[in-house]
């Protein structure tokens, strides 16, 4: 082992949450977390006014929007449109596909995890993502399939093609076509 080189598993250096509801267990134990880890920064906001610009953030960072669709989403999308140049990875979380904002923030979704959802909002994430690459009909029973082992969501990586880890149940297991 002392010939051997290690380097930092992580690539991000600074953790940002914005949620309304930071008391949750994960975002306390997140933060507990990550005081432990040197060269790492946790910050939080409530309020939408707190939020960083995306100018301000620092690079090398991933930012969480967590439930956040009825507050005012321009910083939000100044994430999405800009983050990627200032190596900033965002995550959105929403119980709601449909009440994204489809501009900017769910337009340049890299990767999209669906819980089971319900007809709708699969139909939107068919519509944006999914109809080149096969029916509806494929597209609801593939993720029928998938949601009906307990606790599975479907994966859906745009960097990735239909055959090669597009489609996936959980991330681990790709979905392959004839």
């Amino acid at each position: 082992m002392e010939n051997r080189h290690f380097a930092p598993a992580l690539r991000f250096q600074n953790v940002y949450v914005y949620s309304k509801t930071l008391q949750q267990p994960k975002y306390v134990f997140l933060e507990k977390v990550l005081q432990q880890v040197p060269g790492i920064s946790f910050q939080k906001y409530r309020e939408n006014e707190q939020v960083l610009s995306v100018q301000n953030a620092k690079p090398n960072s991933v930012i969480v929007f967590d439930d956040v669709a009825c507050e005012n989403q321009n910083k939000i999308r100044d994430y999405f449109a800009m983050g990627r140049h200032k190596f900033i990875d965002c995550f959105y979380l929403n119980q709601t596909y449909s009440k994204i904002p489809k501009q900017l923030v769910r337009d340049n979704a890299n990767l999209i995890v669906l819980f089971k959802q319900d007809e709708r909002n699969m139909r939107h994430v068919y519509e944006e993502h999914v109809n080149t690459d096969m029916t509806w009909t494929e597209f609801r029973e593939m993720c029928s399939k998938i949601w009906s082992i307990p606790f599975n969501y479907v994966v859906i990586n745009k960097d990735c093609s239909k055959n090669k880890g597009c489609y996936r149940s959980k991330f681990d297991t790709f979905v392959v076509f004839d």
